[in-house]
């Protein structure tokens, strides 16, 4: 068995994971999303790429940090709108969707500010 040398990568991967199944299961009781071929497509797409940064930073590919870094900033711009309307209409989504938001802006915290 392998012995990672960053352990804070697989930290920071399974944190990328569970934020992958928290946006699954916020996917899957979304009704607008669900309703929507344009919705379901985007959806899929977007669990997609969260586990293959996942993936990528579990095999300690050092670039994928700041692949995440820079959809982490461009996700966060489009953010504050989102959940205003989410916790407005759908309260367990826009819980769910703060909880993913953390999640991941602590694994990008993983990656480069606590080497060890």
């Amino acid at each position: 068995m392998k012995i990672s040398l960053k352990p804070n990568y697989i930290k920071s991967s399974n944190l990328i994971f569970i934020s992958a199944f928290l946006g699954l299961i916020n996917f899957l009781i979304s009704p607008e999303i669900l309703s929507s071929k344009s919705g379901l497509k985007s959806g899929i797409i977007a669990i997609l790429v969260v586990l293959i940064l996942a993936l990528l930073i579990r095999f300690e590919i050092t670039w994928t940090k700041y692949v995440l870094l820079v959809l982490i900033i461009l996700g966060m711009n489009a953010l504050p709108p989102v959940i205003k309307y989410e916790l407005a209409h759908h309260p367990l989504n826009g819980i769910i969707l703060i909880l993913q938001s953390i999640v991941q802006l602590y694994a990008a915290f993983l990656l480069f500010f606590w080497q060890v």
